[in-house]
């Protein structure tokens, strides 16, 4: 809901502004199937594209006696050598107030805006899929005991797409949440969260005989912890029951359990590791369905080899079901089933303090009970960055 930081900045580098060029190449950048031919798809023979990107920002990080004031601006522009009709201007931006008001009343409230090109892995075809996502939030918390907690929120997300075929799927969500905690002397946190959402597509009205919904309302109740085994071991994620509901179409309604569990060991001083397993829902980006369940899980190995040079290990494995897809609806398809792989490797290099050198290498493999949805692709990107 928003990003946190307990740095305490002194005047002096409170502000710091960056320059980036980052270079990416896709042999697969629409995630075209094998059995598909990419001519009649974008009428290109060729199905990878090198992407460059140049980008600017910002980040402010400034206390003020015990109120804390975060900003942050990035704006990039993005050209695309194969698919020339993707390039975009892009940009990321936050301000937040992390608020304190005596010993036991504290909170946020902040707006972030951002403006990016989503993946192709659900569209599979040469659309853009340029989208803004908007997220503003305002929270507060007692602390009502030494060791108990009580926090109240309200967020929206609205997430709009630039390209008119995908207007279709802009979507805003309402949200309040409640969360109660019990705080241990030990800094391990346990508690109960109540999360109500109301999500709307404005640009969907919907008749009798339609086969996509244009509202819904979703119900979260969940256990949730931070526990801090030791100082080398920490166990966070949440534990609870989720129930959607669709205004008209009540037979793709959803109700299950969904979790998080997430695992983090300091194995050594120069190694961390990291694993989690979560059962979630999540916004669809395809044509025809709006939702999907996510199951999987998801591991990553972190090295320091020196003080300059940094290697990281991803690994992750998801099955995937899609919700309220108007194409099992209209047709009698089955629904539709993916199962995706990802391995990747990154190295980060800090030759001088304020220069970074980061090279990404990924491949990723989905396999779907769809013929024509099944894809396999690898990637390899260079990213440069100076702080100043």
């Amino acid at each position: 809901m928003s990003y946190k930081s307990h740095a305490v900045a002194s005047p002096d580098d409170a502000v710091k502004p960056y320059v980036a060029f980052n270079m990416l190449y896709d042999n697969n950048l629409l995630r075209l199937s094998d059995a598909v031919d990419p001519v009649a798809i974008t009428g290109k023979s060729d199905k990878s594209d090198f992407i460059k990107q140049i980008a600017a920002g910002f980040d402010m990080d400034w206390t003020l006696s015990r109120q804390h004031i975060l900003v942050k601006a990035l704006i990039n522009q993005n050209w695309f050598q194969n698919f020339s009709t993707l390039d975009y201007l892009g940009w990321d931006t936050l301000a937040q107030w992390n608020w304190q008001m005596g010993n036991h009343f504290n909170g946020e409230i902040g707006y972030a805006n951002s403006q990016t090109m989503g993946g192709f892995g659900q569209l599979n075809s040469l659309v853009s899929n340029l989208q803004n996502n908007q997220r503003s939030f305002v929270n507060a918390g007692y602390l009502f005991h030494p060791n108990g907690k009580i926090k109240f929120g309200l967020f929206r997300t609205e997430y709009q797409f630039v390209d008119k075929i995908r207007q279709f799927s802009n979507n805003i969500e309402d949200n309040a949440e409640l969360d109660l905690q019990y705080l241990s002397p030990t800094g391990s946190v346990l508690g109960f969260r109540l999360l109500a959402t109301d999500g709307s597509y404005p640009n969907r009205s919907f008749t009798a005989g339609d086969i996509q919904d244009n509202a819904y309302t979703r119900m979260n109740y969940a256990l949730t912890w931070d526990w801090k085994a030791s100082d080398k071991t920490r166990a966070e994620g949440n534990l609870g029951y989720t129930q959607q509901h669709f205004a008209h179409l009540g037979d793709r309604d959803f109700s299950g359990i969904t979790a998080q569990l997430g695992l983090r060991w300091q194995a050594s001083e120069k190694t961390r590791l990291e694993l989690t397993a979560k059962r979630d829902i999540n916004q669809a980006q395809n044509l025809s369905s709006s939702f999907l369940l996510n199951q999987g899980v998801w591991f990553n190995l972190a090295w320091q080899a020196t003080p300059k040079i940094a290697v990281t290990l991803p690994v992750s494995y998801q099955e995937q079901k899609y919700l309220g897809a108007a194409d099992a609806g209209a047709v009698g398809l089955p629904q539709q089933k993916d199962t995706v792989g990802n391995v990747g490797l990154n190295l980060t290099y800090h030759p001088v303090d304020n220069i970074n050198i980061g090279v990404v290498v990924n491949h990723e493999k989905r396999d779907s009970n769809y013929a024509l949805r099944s894809y396999e692709t690898t990637s390899i990107g260079i990213n440069l960055q100076a702080v100043f």
